[in-house]
């Protein structure tokens, strides 16, 4: 009777866990993706433009820092109510992967891409003779007289002539879209245990939420995290109403340089001097030689077009791109080769069934069913598996190096615009090896490779990071994750389609289709400049991955080659050194005893700027009105 009793009470304990996972968690959760989805779609749509555009999400982390304070107060006096640590950890992961769906460089890219072929066609851009008939109606809407009133009028969405139109598509795109999600998330999986406990990656990113997750009393307490975020604050709120009210003078500390005389001119965006408190409290968080590595690599890839211009290979300075993408599939490959021997014994042992964790069991098989699954989705809306399959391997691997680079670096933000799997395959194929019907059908892949600022690829592995400080069950982590993926993909496409018109986005993605236009009617070879580029940064990444393994003193990472070029990096890099050299400054004087002292002032710039930014932006959203922008 006794061992019968404790069974019972085992499983009566099991239940009591589960329900309270399902209910304070998993609907929680889901209560929080909605809001964050619905505040980042108005906002970024009407109001500000750059939330996602940074590696933590200022929505997000101020999220968590509400909850954390009202989770501290319910401890004190309703303890009945509090969270868990652990459920907290779980929110903020599922909150975090589900807002980098809802961001600027996933969904929003998407759903243009479903009705503008159709209203932007005309008899002089021959799109419909070109391509129309290969664009599949099950993911778009090719209804012209239905779309007249959906992009002329101010009509609701919410009538069931449009309901009926977009949910089709609406939902064939949400079930891609989880099952993209689904076949990262196995990635992870299988390169979790290497990077985190055989390696030992910094996971820099993960600091913020650990620190204000595990110790939230000490950290409210702390008077330097409420300097740091009093300053951060005050400079965005000042800022912010100097927006408004133009007689309120403005702190001057943001500059451009004048770049206007040639050679100097070829600089893209110019010479930022702009300090952001976030960008310096997020790079005290990165290693030494890692942030040293990103504002140094800035500058070369800031001069290398001055250089260019002034030797005369004008065209090569067209090409960094392509030298770019190479870097990130270089940092992709390498960080496979490294993890080869772990990755071989698990496909393994899970082959020959000798292992006994079984979510690589779910990882292997769920990679390789998914996998297969995306190519023959894909091959139903007309593209060749050839093609689908080289599409995905290399996406797959860029995503690979840039969940790498976060992993090992953690920098402020991360961008590769331009570097389309398909567009390298028109540089290495040309165009009439792949045909009409696969170029049509990859242009409408192409918000998959916008701008690699906000994917939900890093974020699942970062959960897996902050879940092994908190001892977090990986099943329930696994849970929240797949489910974060389908209400957040769910939600964000149908509030996009739904605000679509409210917010005159509309003209996103005509561009990907005079591009395709352009690359049918003038067909291509395959170009020996890309292939050269493309090497250049695969070489110059496998270069300084070798200086860095056999020299210790070598202090340039190729992550920081990788990250460093791009639109967001001009702006945020002085920030970056800003950030370093006060890091060097307090290590020379002080080492890690004073690094720790210093770290809730740098914790307090990125919570203080975030939540000015976050505050400016819901403002906006109540008054309908445009707001200041913290970035850039």
């Amino acid at each position: 009777m006794n061992e019968k009793s404790t069974v019972l009470t085992n499983q009566q304990l099991e239940s009591g866990s589960t329900t309270r996972f399902i209910a304070r968690v998993l609907i929680f959760g889901s209560l929080l993706i909605t809001l964050n989805c619905y505040w980042i779609i108005s906002a970024e749509n009407r109001v500000i433009w750059e939330l996602t555009d940074f590696s933590v999400f200022p929505t997000v982390l101020f999220t968590l820092f509400a909850l954390a304070g009202v989770n501290l107060l319910l401890k004190r006096n309703f303890s009945n109510l509090a969270l868990k640590n652990s459920e907290i950890a779980i929110i903020y992961v599922m909150v975090s992967v589900s807002t980098a769906l809802a961001g600027h460089d996933i969904i929003r890219q998407l759903v243009p891409l479903m009705a503008n072929p159709f209203w932007f066609a005309t008899p002089e851009n021959e799109w419909e003779e070109l391509f129309f008939r290969h664009l599949p109606d099950w993911l778009t809407v090719p209804n012209r007289h239905l779309l007249r009133g959906y992009f002329e009028s101010d009509e609701n969405f919410w009538q069931p002539q449009y309901i009926n139109a977009w949910i089709i598509p609406i939902l064939a795109w949400t079930g891609f879209v989880v099952l993209l999600l689904f076949v990262t998330l196995c990635i992870n999986i299988v390169i979790r245990q290497q990077w985190i406990e055989h390696e030992k990656l910094s996971y820099p990113l993960t600091v913020m939420p650990v620190e204000v997750i595990a110790d939230k009393s000490k950290l409210f307490s702390n008077k330097l995290v409420w300097i740091g975020f009093l300053i951060a604050f005050g400079l965005e709120m000042v800022a912010g109403l100097n927006y408004l009210y133009p007689s309120i003078p403005p702190l001057k500390i943001k500059y451009v340089l004048p770049t206007s005389i040639r050679p100097w001119n070829a600089m893209s965006w110019g010479f930022a001097i702009y300090v952001y408190p976030f960008a310096i409290g997020l790079t005290y968080l990165m290693p030494l030689d890692l942030s040293l590595s990103l504002w140094f690599f800035l500058l070369t890839w800031k001069l290398q077009p001055v250089i260019l211009t002034m030797l005369g290979f004008n065209t090569a300075v067209g090409l960094m791109n392509e030298q770019r993408s190479g870097a990130w599939i270089g940092i992709g490959v390498i960080a496979l080769l490294t993890s080869r021997n772990h990755i071989v014994s698990v496909v393994k042992q899970v082959l020959v069934r000798k292992i006994d964790d079984g979510l690589y069991y779910l990882a292997v098989f769920g990679l390789i069913f998914g996998t297969a699954l995306m190519v023959l989705f894909w091959y139903h809306a007309g593209l060749s598996p050839w093609v689908a399959i080289i599409y995905f391997v290399i996406y797959f691997v860029i995503c690979v190096g840039m969940t790498r680079m976060r992993a090992e670096l953690g920098p402020p933000t991360h961008e590769l615009h331009g570097a389309h799997p398909d567009r390298l395959m028109v540089g290495f194929l040309g165009t009439r090896a792949i045909g009409a019907a696969n170029l049509t059908n990859t242009t409408l892949l192409s918000w998959l490779a916008y701008g690699y600022r906000c994917h939900p690829m890093p974020h699942q592995l970062e959960g897996f990071k902050i879940g092994s400080y908190f001892d977090v069950r990986y099943r329930r982590l696994i849970t929240a994750m797949i489910l974060a993926s389908i209400v957040g993909a769910f939600l964000s496409i149908l509030l996009h389609v739904s605000l679509y018109h409210r917010f005159q986005f509309a003209r996103w993605g005509v561009g990907e289709f005079n591009h395709l236009r352009s690359r049918i009617l003038f067909p291509k070879e395959p170009n020996i400049e890309v292939m050269q580029h493309v090497g250049i940064g695969v070489a110059v990444t496998a270069i300084l991955t070798v200086l860095k393994r056999r020299f210790i003193w070598w202090p340039f990472y190729p992550a920081g080659y990788a990250v460093s070029k791009g639109w967001a990096m001009t702006w945020m890099w002085f920030s970056i050194f800003l950030g370093w050299l006060a890091k060097r400054l307090l290590f020379s004087t002080g080492g890690v005893k004073y690094y720790r002292i210093m770290l809730p002032l740098f914790l307090g710039f990125i919570f203080g700027q975030f939540s000015a930014g976050s505050l400016w932006s819901l403002i906006g959203i109540i008054t309908g009105k445009n707001m200041y922008t913290m970035f850039p």
